[in-house]
Order: structure tokens, then C-alpha cells, then sequence
């Protein structure tokens, strides 16, 4: 009992120090030129490769063919898109300078005119979490699968 309170007296001190002094988090990371977006797109590629195996290896596999693994199959087959997404928006990026955007950096960016393919490739990858929302919602409804599988197999177990 004594050990549960001094181990939540201990979180909430660290919530507090964390709240009291905020740093940067630096979600968002320039690799550096050229070598960071080289290892950046290989990572890209061998991610999607990773997850089409997995894919391949559960669809050619009977026992896989439960719920969870749809979910989870669909959680690859969108990862995957995601991943084509994204690899494509960082070599677009190489086409672009900072006199393509006005208010660079800002919550108010903005495209500046005329509109060439590389621009609207730009845009249009920068909405890739339209697709790895989804996928993730997938993920944490296979996982929920599995658990809710696993339970009901203990419970019938002698």
C-alpha cells in the first residue's frame, strides 16, 4: 500500500515538473543533407516491406483469418499507403525552395502562385494522416481482437 502511494506521489511530481518547466518537443525533425533523407527514405521503404510480408504471411496462412488479423492486415495494407505517401511527399520536397511558400514555418503557411505539379504533390502528401489515423484506429481494433480472443480462450480452459 505505501509503496502504490509514495509510487503516485512520484508521478504526480513529475507531471508537475513537466508542466511547470515545458520545453520543445521537436515532433518534427530536419535530417541533415544529403545522408538524414537518404536513411529517412530507406527507413520508408524498409517499413513498407516489412508490413507487405506481414500481409503476405498472414493471407497465405489459415489460421489467420480471424477478425484481429483482417484489422491488422487492413493496419499494413494502409501503413504501407502511408509509407508511399510520405516517400513521395520528402522527394517532392527537394523540388521546392523557400520562396515557394509565403509565412514559412508558421500555422499560417501558405502555397504562393502559380501552382506547379511539385506544389500540389506537396499539399497533397502533407495530408497523409488522413491515412495513418485509420490505420491506426485498425491497429488498436485487431489488438483489441486479440486480447478480447485470448480472454474468452482462457476462460474456457479447464
Amino acid at each position: 500500500m505505501i509503496s502504490n502511494i509514495s509510487r503516485n506521489i512520484f508521478a504526480l511530481a513529475a507531471l508537475s515538473l513537466m508542466l511547470a518547466w515545458p520545453e520543445y518537443a521537436w515532433a518534427l525533425q530536419s535530417h541533415g543533407e544529403p545522408e538524414g533523407l537518404y536513411v529517412h527514405q530507406i527507413a520508408h521503404i524498409l517499413f513498407a516491406g516489412a508490413l507487405a510480408y506481414l500481409v503476405w504471411h498472414t493471407r497465405r496462412t489459415q489460421e489467420f483469418s480471424e477478425r484481429g488479423w483482417k484489422y491488422l492486415q487492413l493496419f499494413c495494407l494502409l501503413t504501407i499507403a502511408w509509407n508511399v505517401i510520405a516517400f513521395t511527399g520528402h522527394q517532392v520536397q527537394e523540388y521546392l525552395s523557400i520562396d515557394d511558400f509565403l509565412n514559412k514555418g508558421s500555422w499560417h503557411e501558405l502555397i504562393t502562385y502559380p501552382i506547379t505539379i511539385a506544389k500540389a504533390l506537396h499539399y497533397l502528401t502533407k495530408m497523409d494522416h488522413l491515412l495513418f489515423t485509420p490505420a491506426l484506429l485498425a491497429l488498436m481494433i485487431s489488438l483489441r481482437c486479440f486480447y478480447r480472443d485470448a480472454l474468452t480462450r482462457r476462460e474456457r480452459r479447464p
